[in-house]
């Protein structure tokens, strides 16, 4: 039998100890420092997550611009008769619905995470597609008059801003702040340019971007803006987008 009595315990057998206050201390200050610790990364990943989903949206919305210019001669949706009248982003991007380029799951592609602008994936019958893109349904704002030739590094599709106008300005004094011109956290945007590319991009203290900065050595000593004319300079604008 595996019985042992007090009579017939090995004098050398350990005694059992109970864990103390200090023990159950440390435990508890271990698993705590665990859970901080998962918390934030956690909170880091949804954040990265978010962002990819955005930077994944802004490059569906190049390579959309990309095969409307193929069939245009390399014109983007704001160029022809077509788009004489148009006064916001989100009517030129419908004429990417018009030339039957995108459906109406895709417009869930024009929204970003965190964004007060949301599509609803409801864009009417051809051949207007009137419902596609209504105000309050774009986030994206559109560099005006650019074309499938220009720049490669050229900022076509950012985050819409406070302003349409040159320089486009983001509100970096809030950045929980959830309306129009809104940033991530670390004051970044979105930044999709004419050569595919799409990156969080800094901001500086201002809100504004230095597009001088180069971001792709390969476009050599200048930047897209630096191959402008001050004439070219001074007409460079966005579609806005339309709020509700």
């Amino acid at each position: 039998m595996g019985w042992q009595f007090w009579w017939n315990t090995p004098m050398n057998e350990p005694s059992k100890q109970r864990w103390g206050c200090l023990q159950w201390g440390v435990v508890v200050s271990v698993g705590l420092l665990g859970w901080l610790f998962l918390s934030s990364q956690g909170s880091s990943i949804a954040k990265q997550g978010a962002q990819m989903r955005g930077v994944n949206n802004c490059k569906q919305i190049i390579l959309s611009l990309k095969q409307f210019s193929k069939d245009n001669s390399s014109a983007y949706p704001d160029a022809g008769s077509a788009a004489v009248g148009a006064e916001s982003a989100n009517q030129i991007f419908r004429r990417l619905f018009e030339e039957d380029i995108l459906t109406a799951p895709n417009e869930s592609i024009f929204g970003c995470p965190n964004s007060v602008f949301a599509p609803d994936m409801s864009i009417g019958t051809a051949p207007d597609f009137a419902q596609a893109l209504t105000p309050g349904e774009c986030h994206w704002m559109l560099l005006k008059f650019q074309t499938d030739s220009s720049a490669g590094d050229t900022p076509i599709v950012v985050e819409n801003a406070l302003n349409a106008s040159w320089p486009p300005k983001w509100n970096v004094a809030d950045p929980s702040d959830n309306k129009r011109g809104r940033v991530w956290k670390g004051n970044k945007i979105i930044v999709g340019r004419n050569d595919g590319s799409v990156a969080v991009e800094k901001l500086r203290p201002d809100g504004t971007i230095d597009w001088r900065r180069m971001y792709n050595a390969g476009y050599g000593t200048k930047s897209w803006i630096d191959t402008l004319t001050p004439e070219q300079v001074a007409k460079l604008a966005y579609w806005d987008v339309e709020e509700k």
